[in-house]
This record gives structure tokens, sequence and C-alpha cells, in this order.
């Protein structure tokens, strides 16, 4: 039975969607059923813009706490689908589109995709919050004092003034 759900919806959506378009088309004429379908689509990619971003800053910031992610995962899988099924044409995919927007829905199925999915994250093991980021880039940092520390003449890394008399 569940082989034959993809192949359904493989043919029937588009079927759908076009039965679609000629009711919307009888009701509202052609020029405002095409407005309507440009329309949903610059929708569509604003929303992959402004939520887009967002999601992710969320999803690092929560990354960097240590915080777990899950639901701002799921919650923007959820809102990038929306996104995404505002711009396919369509009546039907724009109406789903607009239902996953609902938080209440994207709630709902933010739950039950839960229950079914399992989200790795993975720690490092190192965490500096005082540093800046490109301090974080460069390694550990290692403080020797005074006695452990010798330097060759032959150093290549020496000081700017040793390396500019060879």
């Amino acid at each position: 039975m569940r082989s034959l759900i993809i192949p359904v919806v493989l043919l029937g959506l588009p079927l759908a969607e076009i039965a679609g378009f000629v009711i919307v088309g009888r009701a509202l004429g052609i020029p405002l059923t095409l407005l309507l379908v440009l329309l949903s689509a610059v929708a569509g990619v604003a929303l992959l813009r402004i939520k887009g971003v967002g999601v992710l800053r969320r999803v690092q910031e929560a990354a960097r706490t240590g915080i777990d992610p899950g639901l701002d995962v799921i919650g923007g899988a959820l809102t990038f689908i929306a996104a995404v099924l505002l711009i396919i044409p369509g009546f039907l995919t724009d109406i789903v589109g607009l239902l996953l927007l609902l938080p209440p829905a994207r709630r709902l199925l933010a739950e039950a995709l839960r229950t079914r999915l399992t989200i790795l994250t993975t720690d490092t093991g190192f965490y500096y919050p005082s540093r800046r980021r490109n301090e974080q880039s460069q390694g550990p940092v290692i403080d020797l004092d005074e006695d452990e520390f010798s330097r060759n003449e032959k150093d290549e890394n020496g000081p700017p003034s040793n390396r500019n008399s060879r």
C-alpha cells in the first residue's frame, strides 16, 4: 500500500493543480489568476530570504550555547517547505504552504515529526565563551614561562627586526 502513495501523488497532484487553475480561472478570470500565482511565488521567495536567515541564526546560536536546536531545525525545515510550496505554481500547494506557516499547524506537525526523527548533534568538547570567532580558529594557546622558551638565531619566526637584517 505504501508503494502506491508516491505514484498517486506524482500523478494526482499535477492533475489536481490543473483542475484548480481551471476553477479559479473561471471564477476570477485569467489575468487575476496569473497575478495570484505570481504573487504567491514572490511571497515564497521573500519568505525564504527573511525566515531562512533567521532560522539559521537561531540554530547557530543554540549550537553555540549548547542548547538542543531540534525544534528550531524542524521548524526551519517546515518553513522552508512552506516557502517552496508557495513558489511552486498552483493553488493546492499554496494552501498547504499557507497552512504550514500557521504556528499551531507547524507546531503540531513538528511534534509529530519529532517523535519519528532523530536529530544528532556533536560536541567538540571545546568552548571558549570569552574569545572572539577569529581567535578560536587559531587553535589553543600555550602559555610558556621565560625559562621554558628559547629562540635560536637561525629561527625563521624571529622578531621582525631579525628577519629584515638577513
